[in-house]
């Protein structure tokens, strides 16, 4: 049923200025652009490693509009069997199978077990590529994370719907907390479990493993880019991470130890 873990959707409000913070700083690479009528909105397919991101640049927003991380989003084979399967199975979807507003190829929305927006798609393309290499610091696209409050149906959800593998599983007893890495090839989704009920946006974050994480947060802060937390040692105690602040408030976590594949 699925075929890839395709892209993190983000709603920015200045389009350019999005993208000129992910290529000097991140070495994002532009790989397409589409114009969605429905709603007057202009997307940006952008690729960091192995993983895409969509960001959506709303022409006419209004007092509604919220800016960050929308949705992560899956590509399936056959979306009107996926969407009958998932109902089957008691998911509600609140967007139902239509053509894409950009005319390629058809989607729908769900939500997981703990209310984060995943997007199932069906097209021909996957708009990424296979020859993303390094131009900065970053030296790839670590992982998408999702807070999880009930994280045994969240992990549920992604490893038998969404067809993901359990690639790295932490617990932290002392603090009461669970960090679950999820694969789908290259691209993994993080769930994050504390035992009391997280409050705030369900995506929080998403990745990118660096070379150093200490050096390049002194570059981007020397440079005007705002740190949300200063660089500090891994709870895996492999590394150093800490979180920058992209135009739109997005949390970008910067961790420099080795990636999750090869722990």
């Amino acid at each position: 049923m699925v075929k890839e873990f395709n892209h993190i959707g983000i709603n920015v409000r200045d389009l350019q200025k999005t993208m000129d913070f992910y290529t000097r700083y991140f070495g994002a690479r532009f790989q397409r652009g589409l114009y969605i009528p429905a709603s007057h909105t202009i997307a940006a397919y952008m690729q960091i490693g192995d993983q895409m991101l969509e960001f959506l640049s709303p022409l006419k927003p209004d007092e509604n509009t919220e800016y960050g991380i929308a949705h992560i989003a899956y590509i399936v084979d056959d979306l009107e069997k996926a969407a009958t399967t998932l109902t089957g199975k008691g998911y509600r979807f609140h967007v139902m199978p239509k053509p894409a507003g950009s005319g390629g190829g058809t989607l729908a929305f769900l939500r997981d077990p703990n209310g984060a927006n995943v997007e199932l798609i069906q097209r021909c393309d996957s708009f990424s590529q296979p020859d993303w290499v390094p131009t900065t610091e970053v030296l790839e696209f670590d992982h998408a994370s999702v807070y999880a409050d009930d994280l045994e149906m969240g992990i549920h959800f992604y490893i038998d719907d969404m067809e993901m593998e359990i690639l790295q599983n932490y617990h932290f007893e002392e603090r009461k907390f669970d960090m679950v890495y999820m694969n789908m090839g290259r691209n993994i989704l993080e769930l994050l479990h504390n035992e009391t009920p997280h409050t705030g946006p369900l995506m929080g974050h998403f990745a990118l493993r660096v070379t150093d994480t200490r050096a390049f947060a002194k570059k981007l802060a020397g440079e005007g880019v705002e740190l949300i937390s200063q660089p500090r040692l891994v709870a895996t105690k492999n590394g150093y991470v800490c979180n920058v602040k992209d135009p739109d408030g997005v949390a970008v976590e910067l961790i420099d130890r080795v990636s999750l594949f090869d722990v």
